[in-house]
């Protein structure tokens, strides 16, 4: 099972609720570990009973009562977390990674690291408020497709744009829309990167393959348009088949 998450986090200061234990939990682990936490990172040994039985001891609570998260800073040293007891902070798809989730980005939000496990780290980051302005403009070029039904786009294509993928850019709008616009959206491949051909990976650029066929849309290129979103969708549902192990690796590009 590979597993693929949207993260999203929120300003700190935006979290009344539970603000000052954020802002302990925060300060301690820095602290402790010289720097933010990260998706990315392993434990080794003893290393995280270690650091759970400094933290309990340090805000004074019983190791089962601790909450723990993900924390990020800007570059104004502003802090942002996702805690990870919220399941209105992450979205998890497992062995595949659906098309709307690459909406929100663009290709210059793409970041990679190499990690433990000897594969690149893949993952996207971008604000909010902007993560919603892309949606907004992929909603109006699917709503025009609807509209107009070109013949040049096959059955399948037009489905697609106008149930699946409308249906899941609303679902995550309506879940963005309850978030402070300031706050940072996280798209991390995760352990999907250990599916795909590690020589292939550095060439992964799904978000930019999306946005070069919603751009073929709004132009009217609806033959190529159609070409593109069908080879698009073939290859995560060969990852998906691969990762549930119905298909051999080096199908995977």
């Amino acid at each position: 099972m590979a597993m693929s998450t949207l993260v999203l986090y929120e300003p700190l200061n935006s979290l009344m609720d539970k603000s000052y234990y954020w802002n302990e939990y925060v300060r301690f682990y820095e602290q402790y570990w010289g720097g933010p936490t990260s998706p990315f990172g392993v434990w080794f040994g003893n290393e995280y009973e270690s650091f759970i039985n400094a933290l309990s001891e340090n805000l004074g609570m019983a190791k089962e009562e601790i909450e723990h998260c993900f924390f990020t800073r800007d570059e104004e040293g502003k802090y942002y977390v996702a805690p990870f007891g919220s399941k209105a902070n992450l979205f998890f798809c497992e062995n595949f990674i659906p098309v709307e989730w690459f909406v929100p980005f663009s290709e210059e939000d793409r970041q990679t690291l190499y990690t433990h496990w000897g594969f690149n780290a893949l993952h996207y980051d971008t604000r909010i408020h902007i993560a919603l302005d892309r949606m907004n403009e992929a909603e109006e070029i699917v709503s025009a497709v609807a509209n107009q039904r070109p013949a040049d786009l096959d059955g399948s294509s037009y489905t697609y744009l106008t149930d699946d993928l409308s249906k899941g850019l609303a679902e995550l709008k309506t879940w963005l829309s309850g978030f402070d616009p300031s706050g940072f959206l996280v798209l991390n491949y995760g352990e999907i990167c250990s599916v795909i051909n590690p020589y292939s990976l550095e060439r992964e650029r799904s978000v930019e393959e999306t946005w070069r066929c919603l751009r073929m849309l709004r132009e009217g290129n609806y033959g190529e348009a159609d070409s593109s979103l069908r080879a698009l969708i073939q290859k995560w549902e060969d990852i998906r088949s691969y990762a549930s192990g119905d298909l051999d690796k080096s199908t995977i590009q």
